[in-house]
């Protein structure tokens, strides 16, 4: 795999088709919206090096401010920013308007930018962003980027496979097309069911090496690896936190300390999660993020469904929900966790499938 792979992407406005170039010459202030797991993150990379940059996180941002006034700033996945009080747009485009940015360049799933959201951008910076959506990538793109993934496999046949369980209306988007490989390639290029696509392809990450990253001398099963990763990933949504530290003198609110996140027993061990590709290496050493929100979203609700269900486990759904969704408003970044835990709990019990539906039904979304 060219882990360099990059397809340049095209964007779509009220005035018509953009490509990466012709995008920063329309506005200095733009807005990136799209479906999770679209290619967001690449795309802003992409972005960033046009302008002599690199992208950073909304997290990270809206908690430090941290970037140099008058240049270029390009910030990634506003979705996924911690808005317990719902003010974490204000907090950003304050910190934003500080750095009097010579452009800004903001990406968000479409279901968490809203009209509200432009005109509060309008309101802090004074100007109208450019709306755009990212298109879709084609059949043939489809093709480079799986053959690029799993080199020497036919794409064809992929498809024809994904298209017994109906899931080739996701394939249009990278990191499903990824995921999907990673299964067609566990399964020996036969799927038994929907929920084993999943968790197939988590399998693969998770024995899949971070050449990046050192192994360490404990060799953990790969459901070890997936069972502790799964518990950090719940940990960092529920609390609004980026990744991990390996080091405690890089530990901070958005990156707590790897092995503060665990049991004693487990820390010695722990490090070996990063040697896999559920983790991927954060903006500077000793930091690593998840390789993706949803596969987060997706190993988070399996380890919280497996807590709730364990009769001896103090951990109840009221509580999780408390979190979740406090004064019963559920906390932007956390509906994809939502939803996985109802997906999931299904799959294992309609009864609590149920509550978890009925309960979200009454929250406010």
């Amino acid at each position: 795999m060219n882990t360099n792979f990059y397809l340049p992407r095209k964007l779509l406005s009220n005035d018509g088709l953009h490509t990466e170039s012709s995008l920063l010459t329309a506005s200095n202030h733009i807005i990136i919206l799209a479906e999770p797991g679209a290619g967001k993150t690449e795309l802003l990379k992409s972005l960033a090096r046009q302008l002599g940059t690199v992208a950073i996180t909304a997290n990270f941002f809206g908690h430090t401010g941290i970037t140099k006034e008058n240049s270029p700033l390009v910030i990634d996945a506003f979705d996924e920013l911690s808005k317990v009080d719902q003010t974490g747009i204000h907090k950003l485009l304050t910190h934003a308007r500080n750095r009097n940015p010579t452009h800004l360049i903001i990406s968000s799933r479409s279901s968490e930018w809203d009209n509200s959201a432009t005109d509060a951008f309008y309101e802090f910076l004074g100007r109208e962003p450019l709306v755009v959506k990212l298109c879709e990538f084609t059949d043939s793109e489809q093709s480079l980027i799986f053959e690029n993934h799993v080199a020497g496999e036919n794409f064809l046949n992929f498809r024809n496979e994904v298209s017994k369980f109906n899931l080739e209306a996701l394939l249009p988007n990278p990191q499903f097309l990824k995921l999907f490989a990673n299964a067609y390639i566990e399964s020996e290029r036969s799927f038994t069911d929907k929920r084993s696509i999943f968790a197939q392809a988590v399998e693969r990450l998770a024995k899949e090496a971070n050449s990046t990253v050192s192994r360490g001398s404990i060799i953990l099963s790969v459901t070890q690896k997936i069972d502790l990763s799964s518990e950090i990933f719940a940990k960092l949504l529920l609390s609004g936190a980026e990744g991990i530290s390996t080091f405690e003198a890089t530990e901070s609110r958005m990156y707590p300390l790897l092995t503060s996140l665990i049991n004693k027993e487990n820390a010695v061990s722990a490090h070996g999660i990063l040697a896999t590709q559920l983790f991927k290496p954060g903006d500077s050493a000793n930091l690593h993020r998840p390789v993706h929100k949803i596969v987060a979203e997706y190993c988070a609700a399996q380890y919280l469904i497996g807590r709730i269900m364990d009769p001896v486990d103090p951990l109840s759904l009221p509580t999780c929900l408390s979190v979740i969704a406090p004064s019963s408003i559920v906390r932007d970044e956390l509906r994809g966790l939502l939803g996985w835990m109802a997906a999931l709990a299904a799959c294992r019990t309609f009864p609590l499938a149920g509550r978890i539906a009925h309960r979200s039904w009454n929250l406010t979304v």
